[in-house]
């Protein structure tokens, strides 16, 4: 079992004061302070910005998130808002008001503080749940192991598919880690009150990782933690097993299972719609593959991260984002776990699980499966370019499961076998070279592969257990971590809310919205102003929509539900002048992207009015007057103009 000494618990301590010490100076690592560059309005382009450059990739929580959020929040975190989307989209992607809220802690930043730190609070708590989950989860299978535990804690954190993706993944990696602490726990707990705590925090942890509602990342990435929990189980079966009071502990657990389902019911009906009309949408949908499709750029691109970067990356790798998924020592930890095995003729059988997750997933993402196991396991809802993180995951537990198994074992070989070894490690480097080299479109040159090689031979040298080193698990986490700590800076330290709130244009339309909170608006020009738009809370038919608005919106623009598969997404809508003379009240529903529409028609169409769309804002002038002939000017911007609909 873990080992709560003072070094432990000052840890735990330390992660604790700095998620609190960040959450109570409203700082975060989203980018908008990119707001000030994007539509300069005036204000310095350092606003909310402490340190570090604001990452215009990530527009998925600047644009989308942050917007849904404090238009939520505008809104008084009720469980409808049409800025969002359509039925009650909230309850799935911002702070609501509702029961739900307690099995989301990543929200209850919003309930007990004010918006800002509520924002940080959001944010911040996936790392921090990465670290403290990651770091006791090792602890408990390396059996207290302080330094490797800690840093694959940190190496997942700082890994650039963690930290590119703003974080997405690490709460899921941490709720997998402390629910199976969680689990062991409660296996070996002999006091009832204990007993209790521990079947009611295994439920409720199980719960909160089910919302977190991306199955992509979290079927992997579950088979991954049940392989490796099992495989520990395995191992330490005569500690663990017969399992005392089991008969009180099955009782318990049906007892939390079913108070949390109760609380949970409220919830399950209120979201039933939107999640059938969710998977019934032409993008996303219900996802089904089989894998195949390979790595966006390639197993072994980790290795020469620093010599890429967000603005210089092969155009074949998508971007900075897309690209990025963990180091990999797999390719030499495989066969020397094979040996391991042989040599001591015991199968260890937690490494033995996380060896079977990184080949089977491997497979999976490179080759791909058949598609009846692909289905019969839904891994099929985790498409290639996705399932690379949880590989990713599961590289770093292998890597950290391996040192542990060999931190005291060392299997004397004669000279000629190390140095065949080393040999073929080195080889194996300069094939990864070669592959990089070859796919990065002259990005990456030879010489600069060079260091990179020698870096991660030693590295990989380090991984032979038939070469003794007294400081083998010291070296390699010192190498690891200094390799993975310029990851820090993929994104900015910020600061609130102001990009945004302070911003000249939502601080135009903020009282127009207050003022009349039941009109609608459309922005006809950039959808960047439409994102804006949305954080005022504003009754917006363009804009970013999870789910489109078919009750109310779409019943009047397109009521025989003929352009249907335009609309029918998850999407960026924007609106353009379109005037038929012929037919005055045409309206046209056109998908330009698998994730966005347009729709075009003309703004004084009496659907509008049906509508009850009060306000359109242009970013341009009008291209003639009689597109505004139902409006008068409400305010002026600059360039832009909000246009009050009086007919």
């Amino acid at each position: 079992m873990i080992r709560f000494d003072r070094r432990t618990n000052w840890t735990l301590g330390i992660i604790t004061g700095l998620f609190l010490l960040m959450v109570l100076g409203k700082m975060h690592y989203v980018s908008l302070p990119i707001w000030n560059t994007l539509i300069p309005d005036g204000s310095p382009t350092t606003r909310g910005l402490v340190s570090g450059t604001p990452k215009q990739i990530r527009m998925d929580d600047y644009a989308v998130g942050a917007p849904w959020i404090i238009s939520n929040v505008n809104n008084g975190m009720t469980d409808t808002n049409e800025g969002l989307g359509g039925l009650k989209t909230p309850l799935l992607v911002a702070p609501v008001k509702h029961i739900v809220t307690i099995f989301k802690p990543g929200n209850w930043g919003y309930m007990l503080l004010d918006a800002e730190r509520g924002y940080a609070w959001g944010y911040d708590f996936s790392p921090y749940v990465l670290l403290m989950g990651s770091f006791l989860f090792f602890m408990l299978i390396t059996r207290s192991q302080y330094l490797l535990s800690l840093t694959g804690a940190l190496a997942l954190l700082l890994s650039s598919g963690t930290v590119w993706w703003s974080f997405i993944p690490s709460g899921m990696v941490g709720y997998c880690g402390l629910t199976a602490v969680t689990a062991v726990y409660l296996m070996r707990e002999k006091t009832p009150w204990k007993m209790a705590l521990l079947a009611f925090g295994l439920v409720y942890l199980a719960i909160v990782y089910l919302l977190l509602l991306y199955p992509p990342y979290q079927v992997p990435m579950s088979y991954l933690y049940m392989l490796v929990l099992g495989g520990f189980m395995y191992n330490e079966r005569k500690r663990l097993f017969p399992l005392p009071f089991w008969a009180i502990k099955l009782g318990l657990l049906v007892v939390a299972l079913a108070i949390c389902g109760a609380l949970l019911y409220p919830f399950y009906k209120d979201v039933q719609e939107t999640l059938v009309a969710a998977s019934k949408t032409v993008y996303p949908g219900q996802r089904s593959e089989s894998g195949g499709s390979g790595f966006i750029a390639n197993w072994y691109s980790e290795y020469y991260s620093w010599i890429t970067n967000y603005q210089s990356y092969p155009k074949s790798w998508l971007n900075i984002c897309e690209m990025s998924h963990y180091l990999t020592f797999a390719p030499v930890i495989l066969p020397l776990t094979v040996v391991l095995f042989v040599q001591r003729k015991r199968i260890d059988w937690m490494l033995a699980g996380a060896a079977l997750f990184t080949v089977a997933m491997a497979i999976y993402v490179e080759y791909g499966w058949p598609k009846w196991l692909a289905e019969k396991t839904l891994v099929s809802m985790s498409p290639s370019r996705r399932a690379q993180i949880p590989l990713g995951v599961g590289s770093i537990l292998l890597t950290v499961v391996y040192l542990n198994a060999i931190r005291d074992y060392v299997r004397q070989v004669p000279v000629w076998v190390n140095a065949a070894a080393i040999a073929a490690i080195l080889g194996f480097m300069i094939y990864t070279a070669w592959v990089n080299v070859n796919d990065s479109e002259g990005i990456i040159t030879s010489s600069q592969t060079f260091l990179p090689v020698l870096f991660f031979a030693a590295m990989n040298a380090l991984l032979l257990f038939t070469i003794q080193s007294k400081y083998r698990i010291t070296l390699f986490c010192i190498g690891l971590i200094l390799f993975l700590l310029p990851n820090l800076g993929a994104n900015p330290l910020s600061k609130g809310l102001t990009p945004i709130t302070d911003h000249l244009l939502y601080r135009a339309v903020k009282p127009l919205v207050d003022q009349n909170p039941d009109a609608r608006w459309i922005v006809n020009g950039s959808q960047y102003v439409t994102y804006l738009v949305t954080a005022t809370g504003a009754k917006q038919i363009t804009g970013v929509k999870y789910l489109p608005e078919r009750k109310q919106v779409f019943k009047v623009l397109d009521p025989t539900m003929k352009r249907d598969s335009a609309y029918n997404r998850y999407a960026h809508v924007t609106f353009q002048t379109y005037i038929n003379p012929q037919q005055p009240d045409t309206t046209i529903l056109a998908q330009q992207f698998e994730d966005g529409y347009i729709i075009a028609g003309d703004p004084c169409s009496p659907k509008f009015k049906k509508l009850n769309v009060k306000y359109m804002l242009y970013d341009h002038a009008p291209q003639i007057p009689y597109e505004v002939r139902c409006m008068k000017k409400a305010v002026e911007l600059g360039s832009m103009t909000i246009y009050e609909r009086v007919d």
